[in-house]
């Protein structure tokens, strides 16, 4: 009994019980991790309020609004205490209170500058909302390709495992050589290390959604593998988010270039003078009596103007240059967009051709070519090399087929980002 035992605890273990003991000890751990089933609209909406670039592109929205506030910007009010003994109770012993104040169509240009740098800074977070909605999109419909991809090898395991098991008992049987049966236990071996690698190729775009929807739960895609639409609204680079972000840009340059020239306004000095008299400082004994109906008050108004503007006319000249440099940037990003537009339009028309082959030919056929290949083989009709090659051929076609789907949803993906759906 002790020998029989020892002979049973120093037997190796399988490469199959090795395989079920790891896939079982990831089941166990993947099932103590926080797991969120989500379908991609609620992916979206989720990334938005969580992702990091979208609340700072909020928050330098919303610090351009508290900048709006600022446009009535003054210097800072000026008081004076003077005394001079000499003078007697001259008004040069007064408190004066002056303010300077700009003219007043600079307040007004300032503040139009002022919004405009809003509509810029909402034009960042509209463009930084579009970008992570694509993003998001993208490696979601990355996410359904590989889970896809994981089911379609799963299923592979399950007829490869069959074809063994056919295989052994045929060998076994004597009907055939050990070749069948390496070359079957081959292909097995073969499609797990490719549901190894699909494996990690989901792991990592759902690490790419969790870093876009700033979450640290297991993403688990619940919509549908198939083919997404495209928008078919009409395309205007003027309502796309970088269209809006240009033209706010160059409205932003517009408004600097009006408040640069308002250096050429004049300003204005107001001050008021209130007469005292201190009766402790009278080193000359002067008298003072004449005051004493009441003090004195007086204001004085002064005017500024520039008189030398080399400085503000090389503003000026300046502030013309970036509006040029905007406008120019406009037209770029214009020309870039339509580009881009035409590419997407191609890259959409070319994976459709090749998602509607698969549909309507492809898949079938592969699905009959296994049915039938299996049917034969078990019947004896086909030998196994015949019947490897139908097996390796339909699984090959469902492959391809997943990746049609994937690249053609990639394409749609970038096709409403350039249109600003």
């Amino acid at each position: 009994m002790i020998r029989h035992i020892t002979r049973n605890i120093s037997r190796p273990v399988s490469l199959r019980s090795t395989t079920r003991l790891c896939s079982v000890a990831f089941l166990l751990t993947c099932s103590l991790l926080p797991v969120d089933a989500q379908s991609l609209a609620a992916c979206i909406e989720k990334a938005r309020a969580n992702n990091l670039e979208v609340k700072m592109a909020d928050m330098q929205v919303q610090r351009a609004k508290r900048m709006e506030g600022s446009y009535f910007e003054m210097e800072n009010t000026e008081v004076s205490l003077s005394q001079d003994p000499t003078s007697g109770g001259s008004p040069d012993n007064a408190l004066t209170f002056s303010q300077r104040f700009d003219f007043p169509t600079v307040y007004s240009t300032r503040r139009k500058l002022l919004k405009a740098e809003t509509q810029v800074e909402e034009g960042h977070l509209r463009l930084t909302e579009s970008e992570l909605t694509r993003d998001v999109s993208a490696a979601y419909c990355t996410l359904l390709l590989w889970q896809h991809a994981v089911e379609l090898l799963n299923k592979n395991d399950s007829v490869l495992s069959a074809f063994v098991n056919t295989a052994d008992i045929r060998f076994k049987n004597g009907e055939t050589n050990r070749l069948e049966v390496m070359n079957a236990q081959r292909l097995q071996a073969e499609n797990k290390m490719q549901l190894r690698e699909a494996a990690n190729e989901k792991n990592a775009a759902i690490i790419l959604l969790q870093q876009l929807m700033n979450t640290s739960e297991t993403i688990v895609a619940t919509d549908d593998f198939q083919c997404m639409q495209s928008s078919d609204q009409a395309y205007s680079f003027a309502t796309t988010p970088q269209g809006l972000l240009s033209e706010s840009e160059q409205l932003q340059s517009e408004r600097q270039l009006g408040y640069v020239r308002q250096g050429m306004m004049p300003s204005f000095n107001v001050g008021l003078r209130h007469q005292l008299v201190f009766s402790g400082m009278n080193p000359y004994n002067v008298d003072r009596s004449r005051f004493d109906k009441g003090n004195w008050m007086g204001f004085e108004v002064g005017l500024a103007f520039p008189l030398f503007y080399g400085t503000q006319k090389a503003k000026k000249a300046a502030a013309k240059m970036d509006v040029d440099i905007a406008r120019t940037r406009k037209e770029q990003a214009e020309r870039k967009a339509g580009s881009e537009l035409l590419m997407a339009e191609n890259a959409v028309v070319t994976a459709r051709q090749t998602y509607d082959y698969y549909q309507t030919e492809g898949v079938p056929a592969a699905h009959e070519m296994r049915r039938l290949s299996c049917v034969e083989y078990e019947n004896g009709e086909i030998p196994y090399s015949d019947h490897v090659q139908n097996l390796t051929a339909a699984f090959e076609v469902e492959m391809n087929n997943a990746k049609a789907i994937d690249l053609l949803n990639q394409a749609i993906i970038q096709l409403n980002f350039i249109k600003g759906q």
